[in-house]
C-alpha cells in the first residue's frame, strides 16, 4: 500500500502518515499546525509497519513524532 508522508510546517519532529494524497484527513494538533506533504512511501518500509498499517486502515492517518539524536 503506498501511504504519503507529511510533516507539520511548525515542527521539525511531528510527522504524519496518510492514505489521501491531499493529507485532508489529517488533523490538526493545534491551530498552528500546517502539514505540508514530503514524500511517497510503501507501507512495509515503515517503522511497526503492523501497528502503522491498522491505524491507517481504521482512521486513514498516523500522526507521530521521530527524535534527532544530538
Amino acid at each position: 500500500m503506498l501511504v504519503y508522508l507529511f510533516q507539520d510546517k511548525n515542527s521539525r519532529d511531528t510527522f504524519a502518515y496518510s492514505t489521501d494524497v491531499t493529507g485532508r484527513r489529517i488533523p490538526r494538533a493545534s491551530r498552528d499546525t500546517q502539514w505540508s506533504f514530503v514524500a511517497v512511501e510503501e507501507s512495509r518500509d515503515l517503522d511497526r509497519v503492523e501497528e502503522v498499517t491498522q491505524h491507517l486502515r481504521q482512521q486513514g492517518f498516523y500522526i507521530f513524532r521521530k527524535s534527532y539524536a544530538p
